[in-house]
């Protein structure tokens, strides 16, 4: 009985160390197998198209990414989305200058809502959109839209 307990013995140490070296092979299987993180895949190559507006629907998105993009804090962005929601109204029209090149002139018109309780360049403000995607704020109508530029800067300075 005392050999069969020795046996048994040896025999469990036996199935541990062979298990360990089972798992440190497979261990290192898995390392052959699988890439390292290192590993930089190509990347697709994108072709970047020119940005050309031809449609007023199209200058009205080119006016809002233009904003959009001057909110640069969360003041900026709530202050913007208040903008938004209150000047629904917003339209473009092709405009033909004296030397045959054109623009689109967008503008967001609230004047018609006679109980305006917002700020009062808010009521009606206009930009020029370049057939490039170019936004620059309209000197017309007070220049309010160079108004709400210089909101949209001020609150996106660091505190």
């Amino acid at each position: 009985m005392t050999l069969f307990k020795l046996s048994a013995r040896y025999i469990a140490s036996a199935l541990v160390i062979t298990s360990l070296a089972m798992f440190a092979g497979l261990a290192a299987a898995c390392e052959v197998q699988f890439p390292s993180a290192n590993l930089t895949l190509p990347k697709p190559a994108t072709v970047a198209s020119p940005t050309v507006i031809s449609t007023g629907d199209r200058a009205i998105l080119a006016v809002y990414e233009h904003l959009l993009g001057q909110a640069k804090g969360y003041k900026a962005k709530l202050y913007l989305a208040e903008f938004y929601g209150v000047c629904d109204n917003w339209t473009a029209e092709s405009e033909l200058f004296k030397d045959g090149s054109s623009v689109w002139y967008v503008v967001a018109d609230k004047t018609a809502n006679k109980a305006w309780q917002w700020k009062p360049y808010w009521q009606q403000a206009s930009w020029f959109v370049f057939k490039d995607g170019r936004v620059i704020p309209c000197n017309r109508v007070q220049a309010n839209a160079l108004r709400i530029e210089a909101d949209l800067d001020e609150l996106s300075l660091p505190p």
